[in-house]
């Protein structure tokens, strides 16, 4: 048995292979992929510099079931393993129940593939108690709990183990050994941002309820720098949520060379040439996009206007579901998009607008830039604040200060994570993290109002037509500032800041 990726899902294949007199041959069949087929040299020649003479043999190859595109390398080692057990040289009964993965060098050497987490996710839920792993490929095989992990070095190594049992030859490693991946730069740190008390708090926000911000404002007003620094204040992820985003690490071949449980969160900024194909993922091989790699951390756009219409058009969509499905080859792959926004943009194409000292836009070009952002995905946005320009007096050594309290990044996470643990309290149990994830029902259940704060939400509805997305969006943002100041119910001021924080897009001309 081996496993075929299906998404950043795995489904579980049995490699088939009979041997029989007749003129020398090896064929193989089962749906196979260009790579798969390029498996016979491989096998062939493995076999031979691994020690074993095979007789000369018609030999026949299927990977079932035959509707499923088989695709990667990992199908080497099962396929000369198979043919070996029909030579006699492995006891059959033996690779009952065993799931086998990897790919062969022509010296007999196992290489690592890509994918094996899902794939032993799914063997376990299958029943199968014991897998056969590359080297390589041992921690990550072993974030998965009660299924015995076997690894080998190379092919004559894999087939001793297998004959002596797998019980003696269990490889382990421990915690220390979990991939640490390079996400936070120690040196960043808020405190290096002069001035912009209203941008931090507006970030202390989003990242606290994992809402989608908009930074807007002039050049060097420290719109890039604000949102580098947003992995120094987010908080650890659950074992939940590291198990899902390691799967799709797996999945897209980038858990490096020591693989195990990543430990931090995603951080992904995508360039504004990316193609559609790279972003939301596709392939001739389907393939994990950019915004499945933000998964459960942030999708960072930089000047988020020079993003090409399609690639900002389609965002809408996996904003709303938190996954994107991809159609190739009458097959439909699903994979999640559950990521916080963040973009930033300046107001217009010099970039000073409002300031008409500095700005000699026309008007009909602040609109035209503007219109860049769509009003639907503006929508989508929980957040937007405008980061002002910075003055001389600002950019000395006094650390900026707001009633005492220094706006770093230690303290901008105490905050986070006093939110976070409310949060994880008020949803324990069901299928939502974050308040930024609730729905209608959740919002009715846990954004109450009394009545100065129903009357003031009634107001900003009339006067501003909300759409029913931004009234919910204010509703869900609100209830993050309240958690974070403490107050078991929205206050008016908790949705007046929530408001303020939406109002930034009609900076546009009028």
């Amino acid at each position: 048995m081996s496993g075929v990726l299906h998404g950043i899902k795995a489904q579980i294949v049995r490699v088939e292979v009979d041997v029989g007199n007749g003129i020398p041959s090896f064929d193989m069949s089962g749906f196979l992929s260009n790579e798969v087929k390029e498996a016979r040299e491989r096998v062939r020649v493995a076999i031979r510099n691994s020690g074993y003479e095979l007789p000369p043999q018609r030999i026949a190859v299927n990977i079932s079931p035959a509707d499923i595109r088989k695709c990667g390398t990992g199908f080497d080692l099962p396929i000369a393993l198979a043919i070996l057990s029909a030579n006699g040289y492995i006891d059959e009964v033996n690779l009952d129940n065993m799931m086998i993965l990897g790919e062969l060098s022509l010296d007999g050497s196992i290489n690592g593939v890509r994918g094996v987490l899902p794939c032993v996710c799914s063997a376990k839920e299958a029943g199968i108690d014991k897998v056969l792993l590359p080297e390589v490929n041992i921690n990550e095989g072993n974030i998965v709990k009660k299924i015995s992990v076997m690894t080998a070095a190379n092919l004559k190594q894999a087939v001793k183990y297998i004959n002596e049992g797998i019980a003696s030859h269990r490889s382990t490693t421990n915690d220390e050994n979990n991939y640490k991946a390079d996400m936070k730069n120690p040196e960043m740190d808020y405190s290096d941002i002069k001035g912009q008390f209203a941008a931090k708090r507006a970030t202390m926000i989003a990242v606290a309820g994992m809402h989608n911000i908009m930074y807007m404002g002039p050049p060097g007003s420290g719109k890039t720098m604000m949102a580098k620094r947003i992995p120094t204040i987010m908080p650890e992820m659950t074992f939940d949520e590291k198990l899902a985003v390691t799967n799709i690490y797996s999945v897209a071949g980038q858990l490096g060379d020591n693989g195990g449980l990543m430990e931090d969160r995603p951080f992904r900024a995508p360039y504004h040439n990316v193609t559609k194909g790279a972003f939301f993922g596709g392939g001739i091989v389907p393939r994990p996009g950019e915004i499945t790699l933000a998964g459960k951390g942030v999708l960072f756009l930089d000047e988020m206007t020079e993003f090409k219409p399609d690639i900002l058009e389609g965002l809408r969509q996996p904003l709303e579901d938190k996954n994107i499905t991809i159609v190739r080859m009458n097959r439909a792959y699903t994979y999640p998009a559950d990521f916080m926004l963040v973009g930033a943009m300046n107001p217009c194409k010099c970039g000073y607008f409002p300031d008409r000292n500095r700005c000699n836009c026309f008007e009909q070009d602040i609109k035209r830039f503007m219109g860049k952002i769509s009003m639907p995905l503006w929508d989508r946005f929980d957040m937007c604040i405008k980061t002002e320009e910075i003055g001389y007096s600002e950019l000395g050594n006094k650390i900026h200060q707001n009633d005492g309290e220094e706006l770093n990044s230690f303290s901008m996470k105490e905050h986070i994570m006093k939110a976070r643990t409310t949060q994880l309290e008020r949803f324990k149990g069901m299928d939502i993290m974050y308040n930024s994830q609730m729905n209608g029902r959740n919002i009715n259940k846990f954004c109450r109002l009394g009545d100065e704060e129903s009357k003031l939400i009634e107001k900003i509805f009339a006067k501003k037509k909300l759409t029913a997305r931004g009234y919910h969006k204010i509703l869900k943002t609100a209830r993050t500032i309240a958690d974070i100041e403490g107050n078991e119910y929205i206050t008016t001021s908790n949705i007046s800041e929530a408001f303020y924080y939406r109002g930034i897009p009609e900076i546009t001309v009028h």
